[in-house]
């Protein structure tokens, strides 16, 4: 997909990954996914469509079939209003493609949002006038229980999770102080690297069950990605969020930093900005503030009757 973006739109590859994601989404990996997606609903025809919000064919092939879709959210804020009139005009071709104009925010909420974003981060979704609240769940894997002072993942998409100079800085900053680590990277290469730059206090994993390590942790140092932050949240743990560039990630730590329950810095500001969380009580109580939202959210289970209902008499 990158390389479709590369040669079709060569001037991008100077930009930041924000000013090209959404359009690479819409305009390559959108079309050929309606091609098969197409396919498969006249093999086997659904009754209601649930996508995730970074995928623009569903509402397209749901459209023609003449069925109700739903959009679950990623959990960082969905998109601003401009953001969606970016997206409907990015996919009103595909939108044409199957002889419809582009609804309103190219369709995405056309019937109901299901959100695990909380409250505090995003009251009111933009453009979606059916919101279906979600408690988000952690994944988990059995395997030996971690602890630690902190932990430290730029998730698992190996071009943000191998983030060597933002991983390095961050584990130092936090050794520096005394905070034993826990630190995840895709790269063996790189856990080692990682692993040496303190064999006492670091321990560097390719992956680690988040629920039980954070139940140590005093804070998290992160790209702000929905899974990881949600995570540390359903935790009350406060964050340092260094996003890498993607449009979520950077929604995510701008609402982070300014409903208080973490940093949002760069490089440069990183040791200022790590100081400031674990040491300021007010961070870590809008944190636990936060976790006492997140609980109170409805479970899956609550969710599935709402999407059902939008079937009407086909599910009999």
């Amino acid at each position: 997909m990158r390389e479709q973006r590369s040669h079709r739109w060569p001037e991008t590859n100077a930009q930041p990954v924000s000013a090209s994601a959404t359009r690479m989404w819409a305009q390559v990996m959108a079309p050929s996914t309606l091609e098969d997606l197409l396919v498969r609903m006249r093999e086997w025809p659904p009754d209601v469509v649930v996508h995730e919000e970074g995928e623009y064919a569903a509402p397209v092939a749901a459209a023609r079939a003449g069925i109700p879709w739903v959009t679950y959210g990623w959990g960082s804020p969905v998109r601003s209003a401009s953001e969606l009139a970016e997206i409907e005009d990015l996919a009103s071709a595909l939108w044409k493609s199957c002889g419809r104009e582009v609804p309103p925010g190219a369709g995405l909420y056309a019937y109901a949002l299901v959100n695990p974003c909380p409250p505090m981060l995003q009251d009111r979704p933009p453009g979606a006038s059916v919101v279906w609240p979600i408690r988000p769940r952690p994944l988990e894997r059995r395997g030996p229980v971690a602890k630690a002072d902190a932990y430290i993942g730029f998730g698992t998409v190996p071009s943000h999770a191998n983030a060597r100079s933002q991983l390095t800085a961050a584990v130092r900053a936090c050794t520096s102080r005394g905070l034993r680590v826990v630190v995840t990277a895709p790269s063996e290469q790189l856990r080692r690297e990682l692993a040496e730059l303190d064999e006492r206090l670091v321990e560097a994993r390719e992956f680690v069950s988040l629920p039980s390590l954070l139940l140590s942790c005093k804070v998290v140092i992160s790209h702000a990605g929905a899974g990881t932050v949600l995570a540390s949240l359903a935790a009350g743990v406060p964050m340092v969020l260094m996003p890498r560039g993607t449009p979520s990630q950077l929604r995510m730590a701008d609402a982070c930093h300014q409903t208080g329950v973490g940093r949002r810095c760069d490089l440069a500001d990183l040791d200022a900005a790590l100081d400031e969380v674990i040491n300021d009580p007010a961070i870590a109580a809008a944190a636990s503030k936060v976790a006492r939202q997140i609980a109170e959210l409805p479970d899956a289970p609550s969710v599935v009757p709402l999407i059902e209902s939008l079937t009407g008499d086909r599910a009999e």
